[in-house]
């Protein structure tokens, strides 16, 4: 309890402390000798993925030392996959457990630099390696072999009544199908909820191997759920406690042990000795992980302070928007190195179809082109990227993105992002709304000051816009139950990442992000099709499918994209061998922690 107290005070102190800090005078820039930084842009859809600096050259790596970072949020019983979904508030799960397979670090930045690692849902299978398995067969339709990797044990922290439960020992297929099986069956977890997951049959014939079986055709979607998505934990944990959701009943085979946790203050974890994976690449190929002792997330709810931290070098990471960005490095001297990309998943504006007046697409495009996408800049920056439903654009998935550039991209696709009020006047008249129309739109206040934008460009051509919000509960029921049609026009809602684009969840399905509700046959024939092609010709050629199918489904204006800047991914030099990754395979959000470490030297010669 002091402990606790203690670590409460210091957290305060710090708040305090960063406000009097961001309150203070400009120091004068400082010249630190960091190295030349490159620059790397994008070929293709600059304002998506534009300038990248990348941190200097190789250098041996360096064990020891703090990395800290800072959420806006509290990961309040956030321990348990089960009852959280994967990629929030579930968090810390990524630096203690593991899945099955991961991202390849040796193919991002680090090595190759063939993938970047920029956002959550990666799910190439090109760039992926073995995690707790080490191998695995595919070859005999709906059934997918993993071979369990020898010489993984769990985490032994002595400090730990769980852990010590657990012993060290070694992990094996008993665990894996243990855990699969609990994602699978348990009532309230994200993994039970998604259509086909709950059908497979998970069994493992030997203590060493694996094996699910499914449908052929839902094998695309087990394989992304169940083998770089679900975390592994160990039987006797949950058997005794009911669940992992308070934080000292965390145990794993990751890197890092959860070994404190202050609601409203941080976490901590520290380096865990027996941890079996060694660095694939550069200078430091087959040391053992991870480089650093200690891990703090720091939580800090006021953005404010949470920059100041950062600037003032208590953070070793932050983030900024188009418009922060310059002042970060003004007040830093510019040292700061950064990346940039644009998050996968996100928000857009949904059509009811199956009412009038949006049942008639006539009155949808109408609506799209009395948009002046140019002057949504003021509020998204210059470098605003506009077609991003039903997938956003970034480089690993490049071949399924059908670009408004593209010489093939239907001039009906392209007319639709093109400012053009006489021509949504004439839609509206054939529509059979010469006189304009009246909509309304479901929302929070949150998206007050985007709908008012479109309210007045929409009054141009005769559109009267009604904006009704609700509180975020109350919105969210109604988005994800569907029960928003009849009632509302228009609703702004969700959408999956682009690590399930490839099962074209955003419009077609059962689940909360086919917003829409489209239940269009073409599209059921091309996801049986795009199964079928993921699964015998590979992501390549499905992808392409994929990008032929946006000529039809985006001249459809099933929903209007919500405009997307580019994010500001920065940290400071002394941070090593850290590229501005987010997640290194399919939402492992901060698992890149474990091959990063800090130049300890370099961070005392620049005064922090």
């Amino acid at each position: 309890m002091r402990k606790k107290i203690v670590w409460v005070l210091v957290s305060c102190l710090m708040v305090l402390s960063l406000v009097v800090a961001s309150c203070a005078p400009k120091e004068e820039a400082k010249e630190i000798e960091v190295g030349e930084a490159t620059v790397v842009t994008a070929p293709e859809e600059a304002a998506a993925e534009e300038e990248e600096a990348v941190a200097p050259g190789p250098e041996v790596p360096q064990y020891g030392g703090t990395f800290t970072k800072a959420y806006g949020m509290d990961i309040t019983r956030g321990f348990d996959e089960v009852y959280g979904f994967h990629a929030n508030p579930t968090t810390s799960i990524h630096l203690t457990n593991e899945e099955l397979l991961t991202g390849d670090w040796a193919r991002g930045k680090s090595g190759t630099g063939e993938v970047a690692w920029d956002m959550g849902g990666n799910d190439i299978w090109e760039y992926k390696t073995g995690g707790l398995a080490e191998s695995w067969d595919f070859s005999t339709p709906g059934k997918m072999v993993l071979n369990i990797r020898h010489g993984v044990h769990w985490a032994l922290n002595p400090d730990s009544e769980a852990s010590r439960l657990v012993n060290g020992r070694e992990l094996n297929a008993d665990d894996v199908v243990y855990s699969l099986t609990m994602l699978r069956d348990h009532p309230v977890s994200y993994l039970h909820g998604l259509p086909g997951i709950p059908t497979a049959k998970i069994s493992n014939p030997d203590k060493w191997t694996v094996v699910i079986e499914v449908d052929p055709t839902l094998v695309p979607t087990c394989r992304t759920r169940y083998l770089d998505f679900a975390s592994i934990i160990p039987p006797e944990v949950v058997n005794k406690y009911g669940d992992m959701r308070e934080w000292k009943t965390s145990v794993g085979t990751g890197p890092f042990m959860l070994v404190d946790y202050v609601p409203g203050a941080g976490l901590t974890f520290k380096k865990n000795p027996n941890y079996w994976g060694t660095d694939p690449c550069g200078l430091g190929k087959g040391n053992q992980l991870p480089y650093l002792d200690t891990v703090k997330y720091l939580i800090i709810p006021d953005a404010s302070t949470i920059q100041a931290a950062f600037r003032t070098g208590k953070l070793d990471v932050g983030g900024a928007t188009w418009e922060t960005y310059p002042q970060f490095m003004e007040q830093t001297g510019g040292v700061l190195l950064h990346s940039t990309s644009v998050f996968d998943g996100g928000f857009n504006t949904h059509f009811d179809i199956k009412n009038k007046p949006f049942s008639d697409v006539k009155a949808r495009r109408a609506m799209m082109m009395a948009i002046d996408w140019e002057g949504l800049k003021n509020l998204f920056g210059p470098d605003m990227v506009i077609n991003n439903w039903p997938v956003t654009y970034n480089s690993a998935y490049k071949a399924m993105y059908l670009s408004l550039d593209d010489p093939d991209c239907p001039a009906s696709v392209k007319e639709l992002y093109t400012y053009n009020p006489d021509k949504a006047k004439q839609l509206l008249t054939d529509a059979g709304y010469p006189s304009g129309l009246k909509v309304n739109v479901l929302c929070t206040a949150a998206q007050n000051d985007y709908f008012s934008l479109l309210m007045d460009m929409w009054s141009k051509v005769g559109i009267t816009l009604e904006i009704k919000t609700l509180d975020t509960g109350s919105w969210t029921t109604l988005y994800q139950q569907k029960r928003w049609y009849g009632t509302y026009n228009m609703c702004y809602s969700s959408m999956g990442g682009l690590s399930t684009a490839l099962q074209i969840g955003n419009f077609w399905g059962t689940s909360w992000a086919n917003a829409t509700d489209v239940t269009d046959p073409y599209i059921g024939e091309m996801y049986t099709k795009l199964q079928t092609a993921i699964v015998e010709e590979g992501q390549k050629a499905a992808m392409e499918m994929h990008r032929e199918l946006m000529k039809y489904v985006l001249d459809q204006v099933w929903a209007i994209p919500y405009p997307k800047a580019p994010g500001y991914n920065m940290w400071w030099p002394w941070l090593k061998n850290y590229h501005g990754e987010f997640s290194v395979g399919n939402w492992n959000e901060g698992s890149w922690v474990k091959w990063a470490w800090i130049d300890q030297a370099l961070k005392k010669s620049m005064g922090y």
